[in-house]
């Protein structure tokens, strides 16, 4: 964890810098996930988009394991991240163990992957959350005060950008943006499996070696994803 203001700095730089770039949601998502677990004592960190009410996708996360709890919330249709998207509210659970009544799927997968407690931010545009940022601590325990400021303004910087961005379009045109990211997203999975199988190395790891690539060469994940998948660079 680091609070050194030339790194925040930057990180808010980054974030503006890759919602401003063509196809840049995932990136920024990337940015965020990283962000939350750089400058916090979050251990894991994970955004899920809403293409409606009913219908979720995990867009970014820390690590492979991550992914697996957020897949549980969905699949369960309720965990802290689904229901601060349909509630339009932050949630925070300091001992994820104390909600195995209402989350039982999520919780077991969560403390499984060794999490004590959660917060849950909506990424609200335009009165609709498009999606939600879920943050883990190790232990039980609550991030303090500045710390889950901290988060969402992240997450207020996203939604004020998409929100301007998107001020002329119509709504099609919104669905539409985070269909093409969650279409990005397939693009990415498909290259982390080829270079896990051509390296021999861990899903994880493979995603390690996309992203550090994509930020060598001043390029968005889709696209050094494509140019994996379509073996136009071999990493």
């Amino acid at each position: 964890m680091t609070d050194n203001p030339a790194d925040i700095a930057r990180l808010f730089v980054d974030l503006v810098a890759s919602l401003s770039a063509e196809g840049g949601i995932v990136d920024a998502m990337d940015v965020i996930v990283r962000g939350t677990t750089e400058h916090t004592r979050a251990v894991e960190a994970a955004v899920i988009l809403a293409a409606d009410h009913d219908t979720f996708r995990p867009i970014a996360s820390t690590r492979e394991r991550t992914l697996d709890v957020e897949e549980a919330q969905i699949g369960a249709s309720g965990g802290p991240c689904i229901d601060s998207i349909r509630d339009l509210r932050s949630i925070e659970v300091p001992d994820l163990r104390e909600a195995t009544e209402l989350w039982p799927e999520f919780v077991a997968t969560a403390v499984d992957s060794g999490l004590g407690a959660a917060l849950a931010v909506p990424l609200i545009v335009d009165g609709r959350a498009i999606g939600g940022l879920n943050v883990f601590l190790r232990t039980q325990g609550r991030l303090d005060d500045d710390e889950r400021s901290f988060i969402e303004a992240m997450a207020q910087v996203v939604a004020i950008s998409l929100q301007e961005r998107n001020a002329l379009r119509r709504q099609e045109a919104l669905t539409t943006q985070l269909q093409g990211a969650l279409d990005s997203r397939i693009v990415i999975e498909q290259a982390k499996g080829a270079l896990a199988q051509r390296h021999g190395t861990s899903v994880g790891q493979a995603f390690m070696l996309l992203r550090d690539d994509a930020r060598t060469n001043n390029r968005t994940l889709q696209e050094t994803a494509q140019l994996v998948v379509r073996r136009e660079i071999l990493l």
